[in-house]
């Protein structure tokens, strides 16, 4: 398990016990931007993200939420240290239906294995909706060995998890301390460019893109995105596809930006599993009641909404045919 640093309490940069990391301050696009954001204006993406660490010092998901659509925090870094605020930015992101990654910045050239068994630790009990993420911009060692030690910290984190990870880096380290190899080139990548261009400079072995980090030192977005008390800048992400993608592949359920969901006790047309269901013959949590389970993803068609007990809502599917609320999303 990550512990916080009993120096610094991940608070000091360059900490002689944690070397916790500076705030992120890549190479920012200084160019013109392209012919076509200059006659038709940048491309539009439907969903948006935040990445999230202590710099951003406190978060209001609310007031995120009415801005983008997911977040991915960092949890820890190096061989052992946790974020500060790892625990609090879950919590809330949970509690506000925000659905998040999580990531963890590398020291390569420091013990892998000990990176991903601590990620791990803390993976299990902050459990993301999203991408698990290995964060590489820093390395002592030479290309080959830089390669080498993140193809073992990701078998080793795979194997703890279950869970393939993908890569956050920006062209500019990637290409020039990491030796070439096809071993990521499947994956899609996190990628680090800070442009206004419509599309990101990618790193040579990956060829496409999964989320772009388009947006990040000097923007004095934080306030605007629910941040205080922290770095005035806000990172800034893209997910490279629509709503619906989104939503298909992460099992989520995001509305673009701007639309708020149907109030409580709203039928909807048709819903869709997020999980393997129970189907009841009452809206009740008993184990007498249990007719048939529902799979995953499959569509549903509710007629009514009804509550138990407990105050929970129930999908009325048909005549004494009930699935919980919770466990479905809408398409």
């Amino acid at each position: 398990m990550a512990t916080l640093c009993p120096t610094c309490s991940g608070n000091l940069v360059g900490c002689p016990t944690c070397n916790s990391p500076p705030k992120r301050a890549l190479n920012t696009y200084s160019g013109v931007k392209s012919l076509r954001s200059i006659l038709y204006g940048a491309k539009v993406w439907e969903v948006q993200g935040v990445d999230l660490s202590k710099w951003n010092g406190s978060m209001s998901f609310g007031i995120t939420k009415t801005k983008c659509q997911y977040a991915i925090m960092r949890l820890g870094y190096g061989t052992e240290w946790k974020d500060p605020k790892a625990d609090t930015f879950y919590r809330d992101a949970m509690a506000n239906d925000f659905p998040v990654g999580v990531y963890w910045f590398c020291n390569i050239g420091q013990d892998c294995t000990k990176h991903a068994t601590n990620f791990a630790s803390e993976i299990s009990t902050h459990r993301p909706q999203l991408d698990i993420v290995l964060d590489a911009e820093s390395t002592t060692l030479n290309p080959d060995g830089t390669l080498n030690w993140l193809i073992e910290c990701d078998k080793k984190l795979t194997s703890l998890t279950g869970k393939q990870a993908i890569i956050y880096t920006s062209k500019g380290f990637w290409d020039a301390r990491v030796a070439r190899s096809s071993y990521f080139s499947g994956r899609l990548n996190w990628v680090a460019n800070w442009t206004n261009r419509d599309y990101p400079s990618m790193p040579i072995d990956f060829p496409q893109y999964g989320h772009w980090q388009w947006s990040a030192d000097g923007n004095l977005k934080a306030a605007e995105y629910g941040s205080t008390g922290g770095d005035p800048d806000m990172d800034l992400d893209r997910f490279n596809g629509t709503v619906a993608q989104f939503n298909a592949k992460y099992g989520t359920h995001i509305q673009p930006i701007g639309e708020v969901p149907p109030p409580p006790g709203t039928v909807p047309e048709k819903v869709i599993l997020t999980t393997n269901a129970n189907i009841r013959t009452d809206p009740n949590p008993s184990i007498e009641n249990i007719i048939g389970v529902g799979t995953m993803n499959k569509t549903w068609y509710p007629e009514a909404i009804e509550k138990d007990q407990y105050g929970s809502e129930w999908y009325k599917m048909g005549k004494k045919v009930y699935i919980k609320k919770e466990l479905t999303r809408i398409p």
